[in-house]
Parts: C-alpha cells; structure tokens; sequence
C-alpha cells in the first residue's frame, strides 16, 4: 500500500482525481501572500525573510518555449542542439513536435530518428548537428515545449536560440541554489496585485500530486476576477511539470520534501 503515499505514482489503470482528499489531520493557517503576487489555488508557498508568502520559485529551472513558423534554410539552435528547416519550411506546429521529447545527451542523428517517427520528413526538417546539453525537453501544448534543466539546485544560463531563425517566446523560471522550504499549499485564488492579502493555506494534507500546480505558462494563465476582468499569474514553476519518467521522480522528491502526510485509503465524495 505503500505505493500511494503522496500520489506521485502512475498508475495505468487509475484516474486521479485534480483535487485534494480529506484528511483526518488536516489543518489551515492564515497566511499573508506578499504584495506582487498572483496565485492560483493549489500552488506552492514558500516564506520569504519577512514571513510573507509568495510563489515557490522552483525545484529547478524550466523554460516554457513557444515555437513560431520558420522558412527552408533558416536553423533554430538550442542547448547545442540545431534544427534545420526542411524546403517546405516548419510550421510552429510542427516545431514543437521536434523539440518535444529530447533528452539530455541526445545527438542530432538521435534526436532526427525520434522526430521521424512522430511524422516530422525531411521536407519539415531535420537535425544537423550538436547535442542536446543540459536540458530535456516534454511537450507542453500545441506549440509549446518545456525545457527543464538537468542540473537542480542551480541557476544555469537561460536558454536562448542562436540560430538564424526568428526566436521562439522564452518564458523562464529561474532555477534555485537550494531548494526552499514549503510553506504550504494555497486553499484558494488569491490576487495580491496591489497589496499584502491575507489568506489560508494547507500546512498538512493528503493529496494526489497532480491536484497541484506543479507548473503554470504566464503567457496565458490568469485568474478571472469577481468583475470579469483576468490577471495574469505570477511566473512560477516548481520543476516538476510533466508525465516523464525523469518528470515522475522530480514530483516524488518533492512532494517528499513538503512534510505532508501520505494519502492512504480514502471514500468516494471525501473532497475538500
């Protein structure tokens, strides 16, 4: 039974439900989120020097790229690793694809056998040369792949593109020399656009690690506001995005170092 304690495991079989479970020793405290602070429910706190909560700000650094169209010729160069564009070009699409499932150590000629098989021909494009170094990749949406450092407890260098094709969007959340205390976990949307907000956070719970917020794209997740007005969230990112195996045991290290209870066994309809 003791496969289920945090609900970091995959299991084939079994739907996880996106919320918390009821705990017998479950307890909140009101917390103060800092100033500045967008936050949606279910995300990481940690205490800053003054007390005050604000987004966990990583277990390590990701990058959330958003791919856009580029024409025959033209190379897209990231962590050492170049694309090139194939004679019909490379839709964003299609780019995304490319770059999204890439390991760390991969070489052009692997990473062009993985694309192959995912539909991408020589007429979209190939890889020419390099190696992947220092990041892994996931595929996050349509055209949008999370780079993830493979370095935690770091802050590399930001990834950046050096090749001749006009740049993806980078969205980076920076990586963190050492991995900070957990706070808790927020038990509602707050918006502390403007001012200090006080508000209550889970400091014990059982949960399924995939109630969380283990990532957030700023480019487009906002919370809605009573008046119907959005506000983008705060850029925050805990590292652990993803359903890779590499994904999986970065969410087991860090629900193991959040304190929180195991699940064990709960009822249908014991939500929070």
């Amino acid at each position: 039974m003791v496969d289920y304690n945090g609900g970091y495991q995959v299991f084939a079989n079994r739907t996880r439900t996106k919320t918390f479970f009821r705990a017998t020793d479950r307890y909140t405290k009101t917390v103060t989120v800092k100033a500045g602070q967008v936050l949606k429910a279910h995300s990481f706190l940690e205490s800053d020097a003054d007390g005050k909560v604000i987004a966990h700000s990583g277990f390590t650094e990701a990058t959330l790229v958003t791919f856009a169209a580029i024409t025959s010729g033209q190379t897209q160069i990231l962590a050492g690793l170049t694309f090139t564009s194939g004679a019909s070009g490379t839709t964003a699409a299609q780019l995304a694809t490319a770059w999204g499932s890439i390991n760390t150590g991969d070489t052009a000629a692997a990473a062009t056998t993985k694309i192959a098989a995912a539909g991408i021909t020589a007429a979209m494009g190939t890889f020419t040369s390099g190696t992947l170094a220092g990041w892994e990749t996931e595929p996050f949406a349509a055209t949008k792949v999370q780079f993830r450092s493979t370095a935690p407890g770091t802050n590399p260098t930001d990834l950046a593109d050096t090749g001749t094709a006009t740049d993806p969007t980078f969205a980076v959340v920076q990586g963190e020399t050492a991995l900070n205390k957990i706070a808790g976990v927020l038990a509602f949307d707050v918006d502390a656009t403007s001012a200090d907000v006080d508000a209550s956070a889970y400091t014990k719970a059982s949960f399924w690690a995939d109630a969380l917020v283990w990532a957030v794209d700023p480019t487009v997740d906002v919370l809605t506001k009573f008046d119907g007005t959005t506000v983008a969230v705060t850029a925050y990112n805990t590292g652990c995005y993803g359903t890779s195996p590499e994904a999986i045991r970065l969410q087991k290290k860090f629900v193991e170092q959040t304190g929180f209870e195991p699940l064990g066994y709960v009822s249908a309809g014991e939500t929070l």
